[in-house]
């Protein structure tokens, strides 16, 4: 029986994944636990291994297109296995219930509830496409196996036409004027939306241009659509309270100099290792930290995970470092450098994300005194790191130049309350400025 290969589930927010590509084309051999496509989920950009070994019987699913979690994406098997269609309702007539045989070159199976309620079998991506360019699907050519328009189709259909912005081509159709008739003033040959304006509506020229003059439109990609959601999420459900303190780092620099000497860069512990090492102190000793909010009821954790804010392009992600109180300085320096590259290259593995007690977001590098970092739902607090700057200070009696920190903690005031989060503050402002204190 062939093995169904799905749209994975990645935390339990996740509801849907878009395929970037398949990996295997149908007929290709495929290894157990071998990537056979690659999918863009809401945080990140990861691939999708087989259960099983055997050759790549079906795809359901194109290039691009949105495919809900847990949805069978294509199947995997034996050369002449059978693939079961489906018997979902708005499938093509003439696609049987019963199971097919299944060519090794050929994807047997149809795609699942591609009509709408005009009835036109369409891949959502081919919807999305058609939407995006006021396409007509009455009006494109389907290609798909069983009948149904493919995104390929609506991009021919496109490349038929003249050239024109959407604007441009929505106006046209509501103005009844044919767009191969007109000269376009954009680039190429482009009608711009200005180039249809007949003389009875001059009087809406100047909006026309108004709205031809923006620059660019963006489609938001899967990451920051929840980064949008997360932080609304975030601002509207908790109730946030940063607390700033200033902390002395000069003795921590000293040591950390000391514990560098004689390493290779790839090697040396950075101030920002230093700091999730002494988080991680700090959340053993203050259990409220480790709690999230569950309905009415508060839910300890034991496990000592650490997470850091990442900067990536388009977003940010939050590898998280486990069982942090369990490694020594340097295996944190060693996980904090292979989770930031992973995360920078877009190879975060769902395990290495998700769980943390607090997250640690170091906005240093770009020389803020002060920020009010934003909660990282379901966690009880955030904690954000400054810049180091040189103070002068009257030390028995005698004036030296010292270099301090701001640090910046947000709560949630559901969990933690002003005091004990200044307990908390208290005991990590110690452990920075007496770094000797981390590593024991």
């Amino acid at each position: 029986m062939a093995t169904e290969l799905q749209m994975p589930k990645n935390g339990m927010d996740m509801e849907e994944g878009t395929i970037v590509r398949w990996l295997k084309n149908v007929g290709d051999p495929i290894e157990k636990d071998e990537p056979f496509m690659e999918i863009e989920t809401d945080k990140i950009t990861m691939e999708s291994e087989s259960p099983v070994a055997g050759i790549l019987l079906a795809k359901l699913y194109e290039d691009g297109d949105v495919v809900p979690v847990l949805t069978t994406v294509g199947y995997v098997g034996q050369p002449g296995e059978k693939v079961p269609t489906t018997a979902a309702s708005d499938a093509p007539a003439e696609v049987k219930k019963e199971e097919v045989a299944a060519p090794v070159a050929v994807a047997a199976a149809p795609i699942k509830k591609l009509s709408d309620t005009s009835g036109i079998a369409a891949t959502p991506y081919a919807k999305k496409l058609a939407v995006d360019n006021n396409i007509d699907l009455k009006e494109v050519t389907p290609t798909g196996r069983y009948g149904e328009i493919r995104a390929r189709d609506i991009e021919t259909a496109l490349a038929a036409l003249p050239k024109a912005s959407p604007l441009a081509r929505a106006m046209a159709a509501d103005m009844g004027i044919d767009l191969a008739s007109v000269q376009g003033s954009g680039y190429r040959g482009k009608v711009m939306a200005g180039d249809l304006t007949p003389a009875e509506i001059t009087n809406v020229e100047a909006a026309v241009k108004e709205i031809e003059e923006v620059l660019e439109r963006r489609k938001l990609s899967g990451m920051r659509k929840a980064i949008m959601k997360n932080m609304v999420a975030s601002h509207t459900e908790i109730p946030p309270v940063t607390q700033n303190y200033k902390v002395d780092v000069t003795e921590l620099l000293a040591l950390r100099a000391k514990i560098n000497q004689g390493r290779e860069k790839p090697e040396r512990v950075s101030v920002n290792d230093m700091i999730i090492k002494a988080v991680g102190k700090a959340l053993e000793k203050f259990e409220r930290f480790r709690m999230t909010l569950d309905g009415n009821e508060y839910v300890l954790h034991n496990q000592i995970n650490v997470g850091m804010a990442v900067a990536v392009d388009d977003g940010l992600v939050v590898p998280v470092i486990r069982d942090v109180d369990k490694k020594s300085l340097t295996d944190v320096s060693k996980a904090a450098k292979e989770l930031a590259k992973k995360a920078r290259d877009g190879k975060l593995k769902p395990n290495e994300m998700g769980d943390a007690r607090t997250t640690i977001s170091n906005q240093g590098m770009y020389g803020l005194y002060s920020f009010t970092p934003i909660v990282n739902k379901p966690e009880a607090s955030i904690v954000g790191v400054c810049t180091t700057e040189e103070e002068l200070a009257l030390i028995d009696g005698e004036i030296s130049v010292r270099k301090k920190m701001m640090i910046c903690v947000t709560y949630d005031h559901r969990i933690l309350n002003g005091a004990e989060v200044c307990e908390f503050e208290k005991y990590l402002k110690g452990l920075l400025e007496n770094p000797v204190s981390i590593l024991i």
